[in-house]
């Protein structure tokens, strides 16, 4: 039987940087459409609906003093293998984030650093693994959790407020018949009968 460590381990997974918006697929669905997303603050018509709107061309805009925070909330435990950031340093300059943290925990109380992130002029999508360490050693793709927070210590060139022009959030795909135990129908033994009629 394997524990999880109740202390997420800070793993330094390099994030990867995609050449076009990472979508959906046979190992990730999108999940931010079940979360409550909040932000430390906005300016008006940049918000939480510009962080979602799949349009490169807006973002959200904070308006107030350091740290920035965007925080994503489940109704339930939930689990969380990859964030995606668009970031765009070529047209927001100081307002790009330069030192980002990514936390996560079953209530704001306790939320815990999983991931620390310092980017250097950042162009682009920036897709970033989240990972729970086993106390086997071993590693779960994903963790497990209720809310998950970006915080923007620090931007580029030390301006004061942030941009953030596009987030999404990754879960891994359930099997469709996970739990059950359905036999491995690819066998030699059961693929012999595939042609019968």
């Amino acid at each position: 039987m394997h524990i999880e460590n109740p202390i997420y381990s800070s793993i330094q997974t390099p994030y990867t940087q995609p050449y076009m918006a990472p979508t959906a697929n046979m190992q990730r669905k999108e999940i931010g459409d079940q979360a409550i997303w909040t932000l430390s603050s906005a300016k008006s018509g940049n918000g939480v609906d510009q962080l979602r709107d799949d349009n490169l061309n807006t973002f959200w805009q904070s308006d107030g003093t350091q740290p920035h925070y965007l925080t994503i909330q489940f109704l339930k435990k939930m689990r969380v293998q990859e964030i995606a950031l668009y970031l765009d340093f070529k047209q927001d300059e100081s307002y790009t984030p330069n030192k980002l943290s990514i936390r996560t925990g079953t209530n704001i109380q306790d939320m815990k650093e999983v991931q620390f992130i310092e980017l250097k002029e950042p162009y682009g999508w920036y897709l970033f693994a989240l990972k729970t360490k086993l106390l086997n050693g071993q590693e779960k793709p994903y963790v497990s959790t209720i809310n998950v927070q970006i915080v923007v210590l620090q931007n580029q060139h030390s301006g004061k407020d942030t941009h953030i022009r596009q987030v999404k959030i990754f879960g891994p795909r359930e099997k469709q018949n996970q739990g059950l135990s359905f036999p491995d129908f690819k066998t030699p033994e059961l693929t012999q009968y595939a042609s019968i009629r």
